[in-house]
């Protein structure tokens, strides 16, 4: 039985190794391949959050694949520490002290589906780079295009600041497309299989 067992439990090794690598490229590709393609955003939508004695205005926008995030200090902290406004948890400003700048702004772009895995981010002190915009005038449907192209050529004032790794995302997302592939030919495989007679027993004989 230890013999017969063992090209199965092979087969099973191998499957999920597949699995695994199909994962990560497809992962991969779903991550970069919106960077590229990506011509317009919906139309960002502006609102108010709030973190502790700070408040943000907050411009969101979203395609297929990308998620944009622009926040922007407000200039007055609050009397008393409040907390409204849901961000997702790569969206979250980082925690105070905040430097001395009037127009602190702090945009956040991630990539990935279905589930973002990689998030990168812009902080800009003044009003010198021209992106991103102020969140409170980011209502367009143009900056999660920029972010795109900054991300990938520098441009608009230099790429990224910051990269950070989702690996909840990417947890989720390797299994999701290694099982996309994997699940149905294993299942084609084990109904393909011919189907063995039960054995007759000597009782019957």
């Amino acid at each position: 039985m230890r013999h017969m067992s063992t090209p199965r439990a092979n087969g099973r090794i191998i499957r999920l190794v597949v699995a695994l690598v199909i994962g990560v490229v497809a992962t991969s590709i779903s991550a970069y391949w919106p960077l590229y393609m990506v011509e317009r955003g919906g139309g960002a939508r502006i609102t108010t959050v709030y973190r502790g004695l700070y408040g943000w205005w907050n411009a969101r926008d979203s395609v297929i694949g990308l998620h944009w995030s622009n926040l922007q200090l407000l200039e007055n902290p609050l009397n008393a520490p409040v907390f409204e406004g849901e961000l997702a948890p790569w969206e979250e400003p980082p925690p105070p002290p905040y430097p001395q700048a009037q127009f602190l702004r702090i945009g956040t772009l991630s990539a990935g589906w279905p589930r973002p895995v990689i998030a990168m981010r812009w902080t800009v002190t003044s009003r010198t780079r021209n992106f991103p915009v102020p969140a409170e005038l980011d209502d367009a449907d143009t900056s999660i295009v920029y972010a795109a192209e900054s991300a990938l050529t520098g441009s608009r004032g230099g790429g990224p600041d910051e990269f950070h790794l989702l690996w909840q995302g990417i947890a989720i997302d390797v299994v999701f497309f290694g099982a996309i592939v994997v699940g149905p030919i294993a299942l084609l495989r084990r109904l393909a299989r011919p189907v063995t007679p039960p054995a007759t027993s000597a009782a019957a004989q």
